[in-house]
């Protein structure tokens, strides 16, 4: 098993998706999100070395975050504790709503709109990468959509017009159109999803197998170093798919869409290793307070519930 998954672990950080900075915010928002949010560097850079990146590399990923603010650095002689941002640990408290919910939403045929005067194509493509975030596509320039399945509270559109504070927003709007393709062709206009689901295809061919492997192991049968680089690998190529998933209502959904089957071997392989992999990080990494916390229970509701 353990040379199965060597394999696996070698080729996975070869992969042209793994970046140090978006890998360091896959660390941050799957293991330090609910304890604390913050690490000290020679953990982080232990942690990421298991995975074959040297401490160089991990140096130059922590300082290109700090630089784009998302970290923030606190020393303590000559210790340096790294902690998320509090605008970035919103936007990752946000992200992981999105990655580790499991909830089927309903759909009643409503759109909500959003209307943001942007003078270039430019800027307005920048708009829609923030509203991306919420599930909106650009419909046309300045104009952006989204299939309203509820899944916004009141506070996501404060936040919006927080960003845009000139933005004209529209709830619960109604398509009234006699021609049924038209749907098909507004989605498949303002969204890519052969794109999205070619990743998901992709996502299931990389991790079928591991999942064959370790279905049926007892937990005790794994290694708790494994699980957690299993499960930082994981969540990375899963969190780089599903962020960019406008999660459409199965009736805007095209014919075989496989963002279902990647949900549950997400599920499952998390489920597999989370509390072996969850321990390693507590008993190996470093706070300003001194070692990581266990998580806060909101923790524990990922995927639709996991065994403390």
């Amino acid at each position: 098993m353990d040379n199965k998954l060597e394999s696996f672990f070698s080729s996975a950080a070869e992969h042209h998706s793994i970046s140090g900075t978006s890998l360091v915010i896959t660390f941050l928002g799957d293991y330090l999100c609910h304890s604390g949010g913050g690490i000290w560097m020679g953990s982080l850079i232990n942690f990421m070395e298991s995975l074959g990146f040297n401490q160089r590399f991990v140096r130059s990923s922590v300082f290109r975050l700090k630089q784009d603010g998302w970290l923030d650095v606190k020393k303590v002689g000559r210790k340096s504790y790294y902690f998320m941002t509090p605008e970035r640990f919103d936007e990752v408290r946000a992200a992981n709503k999105k990655i580790y919910s499991v909830e089927k939403l309903g759909w009643e045929g409503k759109w909500n709109i959003i209307h943001i005067s942007s003078s270039t194509l430019n800027e307005s493509k920048t708009n829609g990468k923030f509203l991306a975030r919420f599930g909106f596509g650009i419909l046309d320039k300045g104009i952006y959509i989204q299939a309203d399945q509820k899944q916004l509270a009141y506070s996501d559109f404060e936040n919006i017009l927080d960003q845009y504070p000139d933005a004209h927003i529209f709830k619960q709007s109604e398509l009234f159109s006699h021609n049924k393709k038209n749907k098909t062709s507004l989605v498949s206009n303002v969204w890519d999803l052969d794109r999205i689901k070619e990743d998901y295809d992709a996502f299931c061919q990389i991790f079928n197998p591991v999942w064959l492997e370790l279905k049926d192991l007892s937990p005790e049968e794994i290694n708790s170093e494994d699980c957690f680089k299993l499960r930082l690998l994981l969540i990375h190529f899963y969190r780089r798919i599903i962020i960019r998933d406008p999660l459409l209502p199965d009736e805007l959904l095209p014919e075989n869409w496989s963002g279902g089957v990647a949900q549950s071997l997400a599920m499952n392989i998390y489920k597999k290793i989370h509390l072996n992999a969850r321990n390693h990080v507590t008993e190996l990494g470093e706070t300003v307070a001194g070692p990581l916390p266990l998580p806060a229970s909101d923790y524990y509701s990922r995927f639709g519930g996991l065994l403390p």
